[in-house]
């Protein structure tokens, strides 16, 4: 290659984040996206449970017999 050539790269390819087959990673999660993520995994993880319980003592009924 020439220098030209090499100058005219786009800097995409000079990226650390880029991989060979043309996808890029994501950018590392801040501290606050993590702890709101564990908040909403919390929160979907109490409401499963609680319907589970729910249905259990068949206060939901799922099947009408």
């Amino acid at each position: 290659m020439t220098k030209e050539v090499i100058r005219d790269m786009p800097d995409d390819d000079k990226n650390p984040y880029g991989r060979p087959d043309g996808h890029r990673y994501d950018a590392p999660e801040s501290d606050e996206d993590r702890s709101s993520k564990s908040w909403d995994y919390a929160v979907l993880g109490i409401l499963v449970v609680v319907l589970l319980v729910l249905v259990a003592t068949g206060v939901v009924p799922i099947f009408d017999f």
